[in-house]
C-alpha cells in the first residue's frame, strides 16, 4: 500500500468515520442550497470521502413548480485508487471542493402543478435527524388572524358579534348602538332601525347583563321585530324597562309580547303605545294581565281598542293585583266598555295610577268612574280628562272624593263641568278634613271668582295645593246662574261682595273705619258698628243682601264680627288682581 503522506491507516475489520466538514465551507454549501429553488424530488450525488458515490433522493414538501432546476455536485480534489483489496482512506477536509451548479435535463411544462401531500412529509438524509416538515395550516397561521380570533374570543360586550350578524343580515352596523353597546339605559328613539336592523340588536341583548332600560320609541320594527324584542326578553331577565311605543307591532307583535310577558320576571315597566292594536288583540292582554306576577306598569295607550275590548278588560283589571299603574289613555272605551273598565276599576286593590282620559266615557261612564271612587281605597291618581262629562258627574265625584280621602291628584279638564261643577269640586275638597288632595287639574273648565276664594281657602290650609283651571268668568255659566250680578275678580267696584259662603271686602277705607270702631283693637263689631262703617264710606251696595249676610256670620261667631278675617282677604285679592294683570 502506497501512502503519500498525512493519511491515517485503519485496520481491516474497523468502521472509520466520515470526515467532518469544515463550517465555513458548510456555510458556503448551506447559502448555495439556499438560492437554488426547490422541487418536490431532488437527486443529489454525494461523495462519501470514500471513492464511490451515493445517490441520495429528497422528498419535498410543497414547493413551487420551476422552468429547470440546479443541483450541486460535490467532489475531492485527488481520488486515489484502489489495488487490490478494498481501503478506506481519510480524505482531507481541505480538498473537498464544490465544483459546479449544472443545468438539470429535468424540465416542468408551465401549465403543470405540484400537489401537495396531505400528510407532513419527512425529509430524510444519511444518518441524519428527520426534519418534519409544515402542513398546510402552518402556511396560513397569520397573526393577524390569531388576534381576530383572540378578539372575538375574549369580546363579551357582543360588538364583534353584532357586526358578524349584520354582515349576515346584509344591514349596516348602527354606531350609536355599538358605542352605547355596554351602558345601562339605551336610548334609541326614531332610528329608523326597521325589522331587521331590530332582530340584528335582540340577538346580540339577548346575553347582555348590563342594559336595564331600552327606549326603541318610533323606529317601526313591525309584528316580525317585536318578535324577535320578545324572544330576546324571554332569555334577558336583566332590562328591567322597555318602550316599543309607535312600532306598529299589531297582532304578531301584541302576541309574542304578551307570551313572553308570562315567562319574564325580571320586566317590570313595558310601554306599548301606539301600535295599532285592535278589539281581537285584547285576549292577549287579557290572559296576561289575569296571570301577571310581575309587571308593575302597562302602557297601552293611543291603541284602537273599542267597546267590546272593554268590555274583555274590566274583568281582567278586576282580577289583577299586581300592576300599580295603568293607562288606557286615548283610546275608544265607551259605552258599556267604560262602565266595564270603571267597574274593574273598583274591585281592584292594587292599582295606584290609572289614566283613562279620551276615551269619550259620557255621563253613563263618568257615573260609573264615581262610583269606582267611592269604594276603591288604593287609588292615588287618575284622570278622566276629555271624556265629555257634565256638571252631574262632577257633583257625584265631588262626593266621591268627600268620602275617599286617598286621592291626590285628580285630572277633570277639557270636560264641560260648568262653574257649578268646578265649585262643587272645589268646595269638597276644602270641607274634607281628610282629604290629602295635592292637585286638581280643571284645564279649559270655566271658573268664577267664588271658585278662586274656595281655592284660596284651600291653600291657606294646604300650602302645596295645585289647582288649575280655564279662563275666569265674570259669572256663571249655567242656568242657574242667570240674573246673578257679575263680579269682575280684577275690577271691582262694591265695598263688599256677598259670595254664598263668604263676605269679600274690596275696600281698605272700609277697614280703616271697621278699626275705629274697635278702639281695644280686638278686630271685632257688631253688626249695628259693620252697617255703620258701610254708611260712613258713602258707596252704593246691596243693603239687604248685606245685612242679611252680616247676620248669619254673627250668629256663627257669638253676636261679633270678627274683621281680621277681611284683612286676609283683601291681601288676598290683590295677589289674585297682581297675578291676573301678569297675564294679561
Amino acid at each position: 500500500m502506497n501512502l503519500t503522506g498525512g493519511e491515517e491507516v485503519v485496520e481491516e475489520g474497523q468502521a472509520k468515520e466520515p470526515p467532518a466538514l469544515d463550517p465555513a465551507i458548510e456555510a458556503q454549501a448551506q447559502l448555495l442550497l439556499s438560492s437554488v429553488p426547490e422541487e418536490t424530488d431532488v437527486d443529489m450525488e454525494i461523495d462519501n470521502g470514500l471513492g464511490s458515490r451515493t445517490d441520495t433522493r429528497l422528498s419535498l414538501g410543497r414547493v413551487p413548480s420551476q422552468m429547470s432546476r440546479a443541483t450541486m455536485v460535490r467532489t475531492p480534489a485527488a481520488r486515489p485508487t484502489t489495488q487490490g483489496k478494498e481501503i478506506h482512506e481519510m480524505v482531507d477536509e481541505e480538498n473537498i471542493l464544490i465544483t459546479e451548479l449544472k443545468q438539470s435535463e429535468y424540465r416542468l411544462e408551465e401549465s403543470e402543478e405540484v400537489e401537495a401531500s396531505k400528510e407532513p412529509d419527512i425529509l430524510v438524509l444519511e444518518d441524519k435527524v428527520p426534519v418534519t416538515a409544515r402542513t398546510d395550516e402552518d402556511e396560513y397561521d397569520t397573526d393577524l388572524e390569531v388576534e381576530e380570533d383572540s378578539e372575538d374570543l375574549h369580546d363579551t360586550s357582543g360588538r364583534s358579534n353584532y357586526r358578524k350578524i349584520c354582515a349576515q343580515f346584509g344591514v349596516v352596523p348602527i354606531s350609536y348602538f355599538v358605542r352605547h353597546i355596554m351602558d345601562q339605559e339605551l336610548v334609541m328613539r326614531y332610528h329608523g332601525l326597521g325589522p331587521v336592523a331590530a332582530k340584528a340588536m335582540a340577538l346580540v341583548l339577548r346575553d347582555n347583563v348590563t342594559l336595564e332600560k331600552l327606549n326603541l320609541d318610533g323606529n317601526w320594527i313591525e309584528g316580525p321585530g317585536g318578535e324577535a324584542m320578545a324572544r330576546m326578553l324571554e332569555e334577558n331577565d336583566y332590562i328591567s324597562e322597555v318602550c316599543l311605543s309607535d312600532n306598529r307591532l299589531g297582532t304578531t307583535g301584541a302576541r309574542s309580547l304578551c307570551k313572553m310577558l308570562g315567562v319574564n320576571t325580571g320586566l317590570r315597566k313595558i310601554d306599548l303605545s301606539d301600535n295599532a292594536f285592535e278589539d281581537g288583540d285584547v285576549e292577549y292582554f287579557v290572559e296576561m294581565l289575569e296571570n301577571n306576577k310581575y309587571l308593575k306598569s302597562l302602557d297601552l295607550s293611543r291603541n284602537r281598542f273599542g267597546e267590546q275590548a272593554g268590555e274583555l278588560l274590566g274583568p281582567a283589571i278586576a282580577s289583577n293585583d299586581i300592576l300599580d299603574t295603568l293607562d288606557l289613555s286615548w283610546n275608544h272605551l265607551r259605552q258599556k266598555g267604560a262602565v266595564s273598565v270603571a267597574r274593574g276599576l273598583k274591585e281592584n286593590v292594587r292599582l295606584k295610577r290609572c289614566s283613562l282620559a279620551w276615551n269619550g266615557f259620557g255621563p253613563e261612564g263618568g257615573t260609573a268612574i264615581a262610583d269606582a271612587l267611592v269604594t276603591n281605597n288604593s287609588l292615588h291618581e287618575i284622570d278622566i280628562s276629555g271624556n265629555r262629562l257634565n256638571a252631574d258627574v262632577a257633583t257625584k265625584v265631588a262626593k266621591a272624593i268627600a268620602v275617599n280621602d286617598n286621592i291626590r291628584v285628580l285630572r277633570m279638564g277639557n270636560n264641560l263641568l260648568t262653574t257649578i261643577g268646578a265649585i262643587d269640586l272645589a268646595r269638597s275638597i276644602n270641607e274634607t278634613e281628610s282629604s290629602e288632595m295635592e292637585e286638581l287639574d280643571l284645564t279649559d273648565v270655566p271658573v268664577e271668582f267664588e271658585f278662586l276664594r274656595i281655592c284660596e281657602d284651600i291653600k291657606m290650609k294646604r300650602p302645596n295645593f295645585k289647582v288649575t283651571h280655564g279662563p275666569i268668568l265674570r259669572s256663571g255659566n249655567t242656568m242657574e246662574d242667570l240674573g246673578k250680578p257679575a263680579i269682575d275678580p280684577f275690577k271691582r267696584k262694591d265695598p263688599v261682595m256677598v259670595l254664598q259662603d263668604h263676605i269679600v271686602v274690596n275696600d281698605m277705607r272700609l277697614l280703616d273705619i271697621l278699626k275705629r270702631h274697635d278702639p281695644d283693637e280686638t278686630l271685632q263689631v257688631t253688626p249695628e258698628q259693620f252697617m255703620a262703617a258701610l254708611d260712613e264710606l258713602a258707596v252704593p251696595y246691596d243693603k239687604p243682601k248685606v245685612n242679611e249676610a252680616i247676620e248669619r256670620i254673627a250668629k256663627e261667631q257669638n253676636g261679633r264680627i270678627y274683621f281680621g278675617d277681611f284683612i286676609k282677604q283683601f291681601e288676598q285679592a290683590n295677589d289674585v288682581v297682581k297675578e291676573g294683570n301678569e297675564v294679561t
